[in-house]
């Protein structure tokens, strides 16, 4: 679960005092390199911290690593030749997806009592979901992406991993600094229907028994047959992340390793997916007017919906996390269907990434034939952060079920 095992010890005490604290290792910790789980930046030792990593240290918290990722936090499988592959300790021939596995890892084993990631399409919440824990995206630009290897200017996120919501709040206020509204507002809840589609009986059973417990214990839920438009979305964000992924990677490489190149970048590379998503990068010319026009064509899809929601009083999304199994821990991925993966994977979390909405995946259970947990997310509106912590924490009164005992006790994943 770890690239890099340290204790670097807090600046101060604080709210975080006694706190271990895991860090995806795309985020700066000084005195430790950050590889962005690719060969060729073994060598990038930092000299500063991130400013979350940062604002950590200051309110108490122990950072104990940085933690494995998919190459350069670009694929969802959580497959890496170079650092090791995330697998799932409930079922080992499975991954706990990505590409913040080793975060999520990292909180299920007690190695960290909450852990740092980045979400750019579903990176924190998809993990999250996988191993029964909470995975949270922020609104975006709620917390500071410098010191971060990003993958898009837009879309990239750094979020929390943990047990609890009240942790997530804690968290929060160190890394926000936003003081708490006097009041907040819960519900009501609607259930995007299109959301449903590609869930087994099992999953849809667990899914529809939170809804219906968080509905008896007063939340009011309705179902959205309005469509968002998922599959477009998940087009456009393609664009969007193709065009941005260069200038990201590049901005980091000049700030860092000013007389290295793309090339080295790519040469280096041992992902099969994400070395030909660099490839891509590199061979192809930026085309503005196609992402100009993708950008426009997202706002007009968000606007749309959201004053169709905002008619229905609806002010929370709820949607399956995910609607398919974790990827196969594959020795060689078979590189004709990652996209394909990827878009089974992060259809229903992509929207939020894509209008920089705040979303939380919450547990609801263990699917009782393959034994994964099961993840419902809340989605609510830019910048209502508290109203989702809030509504998440009488979710999770309902749905909490403790992860359970994984068949693996990690010490395979604990190098």
């Amino acid at each position: 679960m770890f690239i890099t095992r340290a204790t670097i010890q807090p600046s101060a005490d604080g709210p975080l005092s006694g706190w271990p604290i895991a860090v995806k290792d795309n985020i700066d910790v000084a005195g430790l390199p950050t590889t962005g789980g690719t060969k060729y930046l073994t060598s990038n030792m930092k000299n500063e911290d991130a400013p979350v990593v940062s604002e950590i240290r200051r309110a108490g918290g122990t950072i104990v690593g940085k933690t494995n990722l998919h190459e350069l936090g670009h694929g969802i499988s959580g497959i890496n030749p170079t650092f090791g592959t995330t697998r799932h300790p409930f079922d080992p021939a499975l991954t706990v997806g990505g590409s913040s596995g080793g975060s999520a890892l990292a909180v299920l084993f007690g190695a960290a009592r909450i852990a740092l990631g980045t979400d750019t399409g579903g990176s924190v919440r998809i993990p999250a979901s996988y191993c029964g824990l909470l995975g949270y995206r922020p609104t975006a630009g709620r917390y500071s992406t410098a010191g971060v290897l990003g993958i898009s200017t837009t879309r990239d996120a750094v979020g929390l991993i943990s047990r609890s919501v009240s942790d997530i709040r804690l968290m929060d206020s160190v890394l926000a600094k936003n003081a708490a509204p006097a009041a907040v507002r819960v519900g009501p809840v609607g259930v995007l229907e299109e959301t449903l589609q590609a869930l087994d009986d099992v999953s849809r059973s667990h899914f529809i028994g939170a809804l219906n417990q968080a509905a008896g214990r007063g939340i009011e839920i309705s179902s959205i047959s309005r469509s968002r438009h998922l599959d477009r979305c998940f087009e456009l964000g393609l664009i969007v992340l193709a065009a941005e992924t260069k200038q990201s990677i590049s901005m980091y490489l000049e700030t860092n390793f000013a007389l290295r190149s793309w090339r080295e970048l790519v040469e280096a590379s041992e992902t099969p997916d994400t070395r030909k998503i660099l490839e891509k990068a590199r061979d192809t010319p930026v085309n503005f007017a196609e992402y100009n026009s993708a950008k426009r064509e997202l706002r007009r899809l968000n606007e749309d919906f959201a004053a169709s929601m905002a008619k229905s009083g609806i002010r929370t999304l709820a949607y399956p996390t995910v609607t398919s199994d974790p990827p196969v821990a594959q020795a060689t991925p078979d590189i004709a269907n990652t996209e394909q993966q990827l878009k089974t994977i992060v259809m229903n979390s992509t929207p939020a990434t894509l209008y920089g909405n705040p979303a939380i995946s919450i547990p609801i259970g263990k699917h009782s034939q393959c034994g994964i947990p099961l993840g419902l997310t809340l989605e609510q509106i830019s910048g209502d952060d508290f109203d989702l912590f809030e509504i998440a924490e009488q979710f999770t009164v309902v749905t909490r079920e403790p992860p359970g005992s994984p068949r693996s006790d990690g010490r395979e994943q604990l190098q």
